[in-house]
């Protein structure tokens, strides 16, 4: 290890490379059924991306501030900003983890007129004909209210998420996105 390895900055690095697995466990815990039939809203290519491609860089950030280090005159800046670096990207893959489990766990689909989503422990069913208003946040997500009230929020980056406000859009019969 190189000299500049102390205590706490590899703590701390410890720690997200900890949140990487800790994310890693909760997304293979959080299986999506297999619902024949119906669309399914879930995970995309973006968010698997994120997950693992930030944990990869990271790690890869995080081996060379260990074990590599850097001849030049400002080493020590460049191992204060590889640090930070690593630190960061291990803490977005944590929390793109922590997305993709939570699209999983929701499981939103849809078949014919019939929308089923898991909130909480709680089983939803609504009816695209029962769609009152959307609404986009700054983040993107997209809050659905349906007449009863009840609020679907829908990452705009998941799988199969156009098909779906298409589909709203078809079945009340004006364009909604």
């Amino acid at each position: 290890m190189q000299d500049y390895v102390t205590p706490l900055p590899l703590a701390a690095l410890l720690v997200v490379h900890a949140a990487c697995v800790a994310s890693a466990v909760i997304i293979m815990a959080a299986r999506e059924g297999p619902y024949p039939g119906w669309r399914v809203v879930g995970p995309s290519g973006t968010h698997w991306f994120a997950f693992v491609g930030s944990w990869g860089f990271g790690a890869l950030i995080s081996w060379v501030w260990l074990l590599v280090g850097s001849g030049r005159a400002d080493a020590a800046f460049q191992m204060r900003i590889a640090l930070l670096l690593a630190i960061a990207f291990c803490a977005m893959s944590a929390w793109s983890g922590v997305q993709i489990a939570a699209l999983r766990r929701m499981s939103l689909r849809w078949r014919g007129a019939t929308i089923c989503w898991r909130d909480g422990n709680q089983d939803r069913e609504e009816e695209f004909g029962n769609f009152e208003s959307l609404r986009r946040s700054i983040g993107g997500a997209f809050y659905i209210r349906f007449a009863d009230q009840v609020v679907l929020k829908l990452d705009s980056h998941a799988r199969n998420t156009t098909e779906f406000l298409v589909r709203i859009s078809e079945e009340i019969g004006r364009d909604v996105y």
